[in-house]
Protein backbone atom coordinates (compact mmCIF):
# COMPACT_ATOMS: atom_id res chain seq x y z
CA UNK A 1 0.00 0.00 0.00
CA UNK A 2 2.83 2.39 0.83
CA UNK A 3 4.40 1.71 -2.53
CA UNK A 4 1.12 2.57 -4.29
CA UNK A 5 0.80 5.86 -2.37
CA UNK A 6 4.38 6.83 -3.24
CA UNK A 7 3.76 6.02 -6.88
CA UNK A 8 0.56 8.11 -6.96
CA UNK A 9 2.26 11.01 -5.19
CA UNK A 10 5.09 10.86 -7.75
CA UNK A 11 2.58 10.98 -10.61
CA UNK A 12 0.90 14.06 -9.11
CA UNK A 13 3.84 15.96 -7.57
CA UNK A 14 6.49 15.64 -10.31
CA UNK A 15 4.33 17.19 -13.07
CA UNK A 16 3.16 19.90 -10.65
CA UNK A 17 6.75 20.79 -9.81
CA UNK A 18 7.68 20.90 -13.49
CA UNK A 19 4.69 23.12 -14.33
CA UNK A 20 5.54 25.43 -11.44
CA UNK A 21 9.15 25.80 -12.61
CA UNK A 22 8.02 26.40 -16.20
CA UNK A 23 5.57 29.07 -14.99
CA UNK A 24 8.33 30.88 -13.11
CA UNK A 25 10.62 30.77 -16.14
CA UNK A 26 7.85 32.10 -18.42
CA UNK A 27 7.22 35.01 -16.02
CA UNK A 28 10.81 36.23 -16.41
CA UNK A 29 11.46 38.17 -19.62
CA UNK A 30 14.16 36.74 -21.86
CA UNK A 31 17.61 38.29 -21.84
CA UNK A 32 17.36 41.54 -23.81
CA UNK A 33 19.22 42.10 -27.06
CA UNK A 34 20.09 45.59 -25.79
CA UNK A 35 19.31 47.96 -22.90
CA UNK A 36 19.22 51.73 -23.35
CA UNK A 37 18.61 53.91 -20.29
CA UNK A 38 16.72 51.10 -18.48
CA UNK A 39 14.57 50.28 -21.54
CA UNK A 40 15.24 46.73 -22.71
CA UNK A 41 14.65 45.52 -26.23
CA UNK A 42 14.22 41.78 -26.72
CA UNK A 43 14.55 41.99 -30.51
CA UNK A 44 16.85 43.84 -32.88
CA UNK A 45 16.87 43.36 -36.65
CA UNK A 46 19.67 41.21 -38.01
CA UNK A 47 22.46 42.78 -40.04
CA UNK A 48 22.99 45.93 -37.95
CA UNK A 49 26.37 47.64 -38.07
CA UNK A 50 28.44 49.16 -35.26
CA UNK A 51 26.64 50.69 -32.25
CA UNK A 52 27.47 54.08 -30.73
CA UNK A 53 25.88 55.66 -27.65
CA UNK A 54 24.94 59.28 -27.09
CA UNK A 55 23.29 61.37 -24.40
CA UNK A 56 22.12 64.95 -24.88
CA UNK A 57 19.49 67.48 -23.86
CA UNK A 58 17.15 69.36 -26.17
CA UNK A 59 14.23 71.65 -25.32
CA UNK A 60 13.79 70.38 -21.72
CA UNK A 61 14.01 66.71 -22.74
CA UNK A 62 16.93 64.41 -21.91
CA UNK A 63 17.89 61.87 -24.57
CA UNK A 64 19.87 58.67 -24.34
CA UNK A 65 20.36 57.13 -27.77
CA UNK A 66 22.01 54.17 -29.39
CA UNK A 67 22.73 54.36 -33.11
CA UNK A 68 23.83 51.43 -35.27
CA UNK A 69 25.72 52.37 -38.45
CA UNK A 70 27.14 50.45 -41.40
CA UNK A 71 30.13 51.46 -43.48
CA UNK A 72 29.37 52.36 -47.11
CA UNK A 73 31.50 53.49 -50.03
CA UNK A 74 30.61 57.09 -49.11
CA UNK A 75 31.16 56.85 -45.36
CA UNK A 76 28.60 55.64 -42.82
CA UNK A 77 24.86 55.01 -42.98
CA UNK A 78 22.45 54.82 -40.03
CA UNK A 79 20.81 51.39 -39.74
CA UNK A 80 18.86 51.84 -36.51
CA UNK A 81 18.40 54.76 -34.10
CA UNK A 82 16.72 54.14 -30.73
CA UNK A 83 16.08 57.19 -28.55
CA UNK A 84 14.86 57.11 -24.94
CA UNK A 85 13.45 60.52 -23.98
CA UNK A 86 12.74 61.79 -20.46
CA UNK A 87 11.13 65.07 -19.50
CA UNK A 88 8.08 66.55 -17.80
CA UNK A 89 6.89 68.06 -21.11
CA UNK A 90 6.21 64.50 -22.35
CA UNK A 91 3.12 64.39 -20.13
CA UNK A 92 0.62 62.78 -22.54
CA UNK A 93 0.40 61.14 -25.93
CA UNK A 94 -0.71 64.40 -27.55
CA UNK A 95 2.08 66.38 -25.86
CA UNK A 96 4.66 63.84 -27.07
CA UNK A 97 3.27 63.83 -30.62
CA UNK A 98 3.18 67.61 -30.99
CA UNK A 99 6.64 68.13 -29.48
CA UNK A 100 8.34 65.20 -31.26
CA UNK A 101 7.05 66.11 -34.75
CA UNK A 102 8.49 69.62 -34.30
CA UNK A 103 11.75 68.23 -32.89
CA UNK A 104 12.28 65.76 -35.76
CA UNK A 105 11.91 68.36 -38.54
CA UNK A 106 11.76 65.66 -41.22
CA UNK A 107 11.21 67.00 -44.72
CA UNK A 108 8.79 65.99 -45.90
CA UNK A 109 7.01 65.15 -42.66
CA UNK A 110 6.14 61.43 -42.79
CA UNK A 111 2.54 60.34 -42.67
CA UNK A 112 2.26 58.99 -39.11
CA UNK A 113 -0.58 56.66 -38.14
CA UNK A 114 -1.85 56.38 -34.59
CA UNK A 115 -1.00 53.01 -32.99
CA UNK A 116 -0.75 51.53 -29.52
CA UNK A 117 2.42 50.00 -28.08
CA UNK A 118 1.84 48.00 -24.91
CA UNK A 119 -1.49 49.86 -24.57
CA UNK A 120 0.15 53.30 -24.78
CA UNK A 121 -0.27 55.93 -27.52
CA UNK A 122 2.22 55.90 -30.37
CA UNK A 123 2.70 56.93 -33.98
CA UNK A 124 4.02 54.83 -36.84
CA UNK A 125 5.28 55.68 -40.31
CA UNK A 126 7.25 53.56 -42.78
CA UNK A 127 10.56 53.71 -40.91
CA UNK A 128 9.78 54.98 -37.40
CA UNK A 129 7.60 54.29 -34.37
CA UNK A 130 7.55 56.57 -31.35
CA UNK A 131 5.37 56.18 -28.27
CA UNK A 132 4.76 57.29 -24.71
CA UNK A 133 5.83 54.58 -22.30
CA UNK A 134 4.37 56.51 -19.39
CA UNK A 135 4.08 60.24 -18.57
CA UNK A 136 7.56 61.71 -18.77
CA UNK A 137 9.12 58.77 -20.64
CA UNK A 138 8.98 58.13 -24.40
CA UNK A 139 10.85 56.00 -26.92
CA UNK A 140 11.55 56.31 -30.65
CA UNK A 141 12.71 53.47 -32.91
CA UNK A 142 13.81 54.51 -36.41
CA UNK A 143 15.11 51.95 -38.90
CA UNK A 144 16.54 52.41 -42.41
CA UNK A 145 13.38 51.82 -44.44
CA UNK A 146 15.35 51.05 -47.58
CA UNK A 147 16.95 47.99 -45.97
CA UNK A 148 14.34 46.70 -43.50
CA UNK A 149 10.54 46.50 -43.72
CA UNK A 150 8.13 48.35 -41.42
CA UNK A 151 7.37 45.11 -39.56
CA UNK A 152 10.94 45.20 -38.15
CA UNK A 153 10.29 48.67 -36.71
CA UNK A 154 7.11 47.38 -35.07
CA UNK A 155 8.72 44.14 -33.85
CA UNK A 156 11.64 46.03 -32.29
CA UNK A 157 9.32 48.51 -30.55
CA UNK A 158 6.96 45.85 -29.26
CA UNK A 159 9.86 43.85 -27.83
CA UNK A 160 10.63 46.71 -25.43
CA UNK A 161 10.01 46.82 -21.70
CA UNK A 162 11.13 49.04 -18.84
CA UNK A 163 13.56 47.53 -16.37
CA UNK A 164 13.39 48.38 -12.65
CA UNK A 165 10.50 50.86 -12.81
CA UNK A 166 10.17 52.14 -9.23
CA UNK A 167 8.86 55.69 -9.34
CA UNK A 168 5.91 57.66 -10.64
CA UNK A 169 5.77 60.08 -13.56
CA UNK A 170 8.98 61.85 -14.49
CA UNK A 171 9.26 65.54 -13.59
CA UNK A 172 11.99 68.02 -14.45
CA UNK A 173 13.28 67.61 -10.87
CA UNK A 174 13.55 63.79 -11.12
CA UNK A 175 15.28 64.06 -14.49
CA UNK A 176 17.89 66.39 -12.95
CA UNK A 177 18.29 64.27 -9.82
CA UNK A 178 18.62 60.97 -11.70
CA UNK A 179 20.90 62.40 -14.41
CA UNK A 180 20.94 59.07 -16.24
CA UNK A 181 22.66 56.83 -13.75
CA UNK A 182 22.57 53.85 -16.09
CA UNK A 183 24.82 50.90 -15.41
CA UNK A 184 28.12 50.97 -17.27
CA UNK A 185 27.21 47.78 -19.12
CA UNK A 186 24.07 49.45 -20.45
CA UNK A 187 25.42 52.52 -22.25
CA UNK A 188 28.59 54.53 -22.56
CA UNK A 189 27.37 58.14 -22.83
CA UNK A 190 29.06 60.66 -25.09
CA UNK A 191 27.81 63.87 -26.66
CA UNK A 192 25.83 64.37 -29.84
CA UNK A 193 24.89 67.50 -31.71
CA UNK A 194 22.08 67.46 -34.18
Amino acid sequence: MTRLIKCLLGIVLVPAALLSAAGRAAACPPAPATVIDSIAFGHLPSGLGTASDFSYHFSRVDFVARVWESRTDNGWQVDLDIDVMRGARLSSGRALHDWFIRYEQRDPTPNYHRVRVHGQPGWLCRDQLFWLLRPGLAVSVQLDGTRWPRKEVVRTARSSYEQNYESGPVTDATVRSNSHTARSDTILPSSLTR
